[in-house]
C-alpha cells in the first residue's frame, strides 16, 4: 500500500484508522505539526520542532531539562539524552530495518552513560498515520509491534506490562554497573484522552529515562557531592513532575495528582485514607502498553475518572540511596548491578505485569 507521495506503508502502520485530517491536538501541537508532519521538513527541522515542544509543553521535568540541552541551552545539573530519529522513510523499509537501526542507536547510546553523559534515551517514531491513529486496538497493536523493535530481547512485546532498560555506568574504582530506566510510551491522541500527559507530536514516542543512573552521573562528574543529596534532587523533581501534565488542556486537568485530591471531590477520584507519600494517576505510568488505557476512544476532557480507572498506590519508594539487596525489586534502581565489560550493551532486567495493589513493587 502506498501514501500519495509515494511511500510505502508498512503492515504496522496499514490498519490504522484515521481522525480527520483538521482535528485540533491543541495549539502547542499544532504548531509543532506544522514541522513535523509537513513532507518539505528536513530531519533537523524536525527533530528541532520536537525538542522545542518537550522543552515547553512536557510535564516531566526531566525531559524538559534534557531537551533543553540537546537544543544547545544551558541545562540545569548535566542531564544528557540521546534521540533515534524513525521517519516515514525509515517506517517503509520495514520492522527489521527499523530495528537495526535502533539496535545501533541504542548501543551508542549505551557508550555515551558509560561515561556519564547520557541517562535518557528517546526513540521518535515520526509518521502522520500513526500521530492521527485514535485510541483502538489497531493503535494497541502499532505500539506493541514499534516498541518490539527496540526491546528485542523481550519481544514480542505484551500489553499491561512493565519493561525496564539496563543504563550502563563507568564507577570510579572501575566498576561497570547497569541501573534501571523505565520504559514508557508517548502519542499524539493521547491529547484529552484518559493519559492526556502523554500527549507528544508527531507520532508515538518510546521514553527511556534512568533517574538513578542520572543521581550516580551526577555524583561521578561532580555535579553533586555525594549520592544523598544528588537522589534528593532527583526526587524533588520527579514529584515536582506529578500533576503537571494538564498542558494543552482546556481546563489544565492532567492525569496524575498528588494525594489527597482536592481536586477529586465529586469527580470520582478517591481521597479519604490515601498516603501522602504517595500519588495517584488514571493510569499506569510505568506500563508501557496498557491495553485498556490506549483502547480507550472516550474524549475524558470534562468527564470524572471512575474509581475503578483510578491507581491509587502509586509511589517513588524506589527513589531511595539506601542500599538495597540484589535480590530486591528496588535494586537497579539507585544502586546498580555489576555486570562484565561485555555486558555493557545487554539488558537483564526482567517484567514485571501489573498490579493495581498498594504493595506492588519491581
Amino acid at each position: 500500500m502506498r501514501i500519495g507521495d509515494g511511500v510505502v506503508v508498512p503492515a504496522v502502520l496499514r490498519d490504522l484508522p484515521q481522525l480527520p485530517a483538521d482535528i485540533s491536538f491543541g495549539a502547542d501541537i499544532d504548531a509543532a505539526h506544522e514541522v513535523l508532519l509537513s513532507p518539505v521538513s528536513t530531519e533537523t527541522q524536525r527533530r528541532a520542532a520536537l525538542h522545542r515542544w518537550l522543552a515547553r509543553s512536557q510535564p516531566c521535568l526531566f525531559g524538559r531539562l534534557a531537551t533543553r540541552q540537546e537544543d544547545g541551552v544551558h541545562a540545569s545539573r548535566g542531564l544528557g539524552m540521546d534521540v533515534c530519529w524513525i521517519g516515514e522513510d525509515d517506517l517503509a523499509r520495514g520492522l527489521d530495518a527499523v530495528s537495526d537501526k535502533i539496535q545501533r542507536a541504542r548501543r551508542r547510546w549505551k557508550d555515551r552513560a558509560v561515561t556519564a553523559h547520557s541517562s535518557a534515551f528517546l526513540v521518535m517514531f515520526n509518521s502522520r498515520r500513526l500521530a492521527y491513529a485514535p485510541p483502538g486496538p489497531e493503535l494497541a497493536t502499532a505500539a506493541l509491534t514499534l516498541a518490539g523493535a527496540y526491546l528485542v530481547e523481550h519481544a514480542p512485546i505484551q500489553p499491561d506490562v512493565i519493561y525496564t532498560e539496563a543504563v550502563p555506568l563507568r564507577h570510579a574504582d572501575g566498576a561497570l554497573r547497569v541501573y534501571k530506566a523505565s520504559a514508557q510510551l508517548f502519542h499524539t491522541t493521547a491529547h484529552l484522552r484518559r493519559h492526556h500527559d502523554r500527549r507528544v507530536p508527531g507520532g508515538l514516542l518510546i521514553s527511556m529515562n534512568a533517574p538513578g543512573h542520572y543521581a550516580q552521573a551526577l555524583v561521578a562528574r561532580g555535579l553533586a557531592p555525594d549520592l544523598d543529596e544528588a537522589m534528593a534532587y532527583v526526587r524533588r523533581m520527579a514529584m515536582r513532575s506529578i500533576g503537571a501534565g494538564g498542558i494543552g488542556h482546556p481546563q489544565g486537568r492532567g492525569s496524575s495528582w498528588r494525594n489527597p485530591a482536592p481536586h477529586g471531590v465529586g469527580g470520582g477520584c478517591p481521597r479519604d485514607g490515601l498516603d501522602p507519600d504517595r500519588y495517584s494517576a488514571t493510569y499506569q505510568i510505568d506500563v508501557l502498553v496498557q491495553r485498556e488505557v490506549l483502547t480507550d476512544a472516550r474524549t475524558r476532557a470534562d468527564g470524572p475518572w471512575s474509581a475503578e480507572e483510578v491507581w491509587p498506590s502509586l509511589h517513588l519508594g524506589y527513589l531511595d540511596p539506601a542500599p538495597t539487596d540484589p535480590g530486591s525489586p528496588e535494586h537497579g534502581w539507585v544502586h546498580g548491578l555489576d555486570v562484565a565489560e561485555d555486558a555493557r550493551h545487554d539488558n537483564p532486567w526482567p517484567t514485571w505485569p501489573a498490579v493495581n495493589a498498594p504493595d506492588f513493587d519491581y
